[in-house]
């Protein structure tokens, strides 16, 4: 049984498919309290899940401001997609920075009701109702820019081809997710190591930045987390 264990694994690392089936059962057992695919989004979709109401996002806008701070250097006609876009906050901070080729993906209705009474701003921005993983595969036309905050961390392990979508559609990916020494918290987080996951999909990591000392979150969550830059690899 031993050795028929190692062959498994040897098979494994070869050939990338039955390693991705094997990365993920691993996952599941380091986390055994995680939930399932199907319940994850049955989460999301809620009108006010638990720790999560979207009616919460429509407060300070601080990391917003981070998010134009971090693309300062995007130009204005750029075409911008947020991944989890929620009540659509920092889409409407982008708009009102200049960026009018906005759009967003997101699971929950209620949040998106709320993004279209909240900011008019966003009139025009079209909205992708549903889960990441059901959206993205329709998408056809790249982006400048791919975006997300604190999302990529509630990607289930069963749901990891979502990256492919992302180097798929990105010029530029900005990923403001945990640090790569931070844990999950929580049976809705999930561990990926972005270096990995977009690298072998042919992007770049330009630039990994912690926000421990950043002055507009200092007091916030995202003080433990980092933005991770990539490139789409020449």
């Amino acid at each position: 049984m031993t050795g028929f264990k190692e062959l498994v694994s040897r098979v494994g690392f070869a050939f990338p498919p039955t390693r991705a089936l094997l990365e993920s059962r691993r996952r599941r057992i380091a986390h055994s309290n995680i939930m399932e695919r199907d319940q994850l989004l049955e989460f999301w979709q809620q009108r006010e899940p638990d720790g999560n109401v979207p009616e919460g996002y429509l407060g300070p806008t601080w990391r917003s401001e981070l998010l134009a701070e971090l693309l300062a250097d995007i130009p204005k006609h750029a075409r911008i997609l947020e991944i989890g876009c929620n009540v659509g906050r920092n889409l409407a901070h982008l708009a009102d920075q200049g960026y009018s080729r906005l759009e967003g993906i997101e699971i929950s209705p209620h949040a998106v009701d709320l993004l279209r009474a909240s900011y008019p701003q966003l009139a025009d921005s079209k909205v992708h109702l549903g889960a990441v993983e059901e959206v993205m595969p329709r998408l056809s036309e790249s982006y400048d820019v791919v975006f997300t905050m604190a999302v990529l961390e509630h990607i289930h392990p069963d749901s990891v081809e979502v990256f492919d979508d992302i180097a798929r559609l990105g010029g530029t990916v900005l990923a403001i997710e945990p640090r790569p020494e931070r844990s999950p918290t929580g049976s809705r987080q999930f561990p990926h190591d972005l270096r990995s996951e977009l690298g072998r999909r042919g992007m770049e990591l330009v630039s990994l930045t912690s926000l421990s000392h950043h002055p507009l979150v200092a007091d916030d969550a995202l003080a433990y987390y980092a933005a991770y830059r990539f490139e789409r690899a020449a």
